[in-house]
């Protein structure tokens, strides 16, 4: 099966680029880009799958045209930020009352975003004020993991939490999920 995403996730990663470097910029990422058969923003309708290798491709070219930003972050951990905060397929986020439920709602509604894969809630200490969150099926690639992880700090910002989120499996170095361990 053809891992895919739907495009108004893409769209959104061409908003940060427009957001951040401007029309030309834009123009600039989109003369990048590999895939030739992209021209505009609008070769994308939100609705639509998209291949989520495009998605990679976008946040290498990203990565190699513009590089990390002066405080070293990762553009794709900028992008999670950007995604989540901005919304779009994520509304569940405007009705959880807290970070589990958040991750409850984003387990139910995955498929309405990606066709493959999953996110987990693999342990939860409230007490503590700690929980494990995995990732499932995506490609080996730093820049999904750092796109979750950006993803992940936006939501405990959003919830009013101040946290940390380490970056704990990774199938770049060899694990079959990606995992982050949050504290709050």
């Amino acid at each position: 099966m053809d891992k895919k995403v739907k495009g108004t996730h893409v769209i959104n990663i061409l908003d940060y680029v427009e957001e951040k470097k401007g029309k030309i910029g834009l123009e600039e990422f989109m003369n990048e880009v590999k895939e030739r058969s992209i021209t505009t923003k609008t070769d994308f309708n939100e609705k639509e799958w998209v291949d989520y290798d495009i998605v990679i491709q976008f946040f290498e070219t990203i990565e190699d045209i513009f590089g990390s930003d002066l405080k070293k972050v990762p553009r794709s951990r900028e992008i999670g930020r950007h995604i989540t905060s901005s919304l779009g397929h994520l509304e569940y986020l405007t009705v959880a009352q807290g970070l589990k439920e958040l991750i409850e709602k984003a387990e139910d509604n995955w498929g309405k975003v990606y066709n493959f894969g999953g996110i987990e809630l693999a342990g939860w200490d409230e007490e503590d004020g700690k929980a494990s969150i995995r990732y499932h099926g995506f490609p080996a690639n730093k820049h999904v993991c750092n796109y979750f992880q950006g993803s992940l700090e936006k939501d405990l910002e959003m919830l009013g939490l101040d946290g940390v989120i380490e970056h704990t499996a990774c199938p770049v170095e060899g694990e079959d999920h990606i995992e982050f361990q949050l504290t709050w």
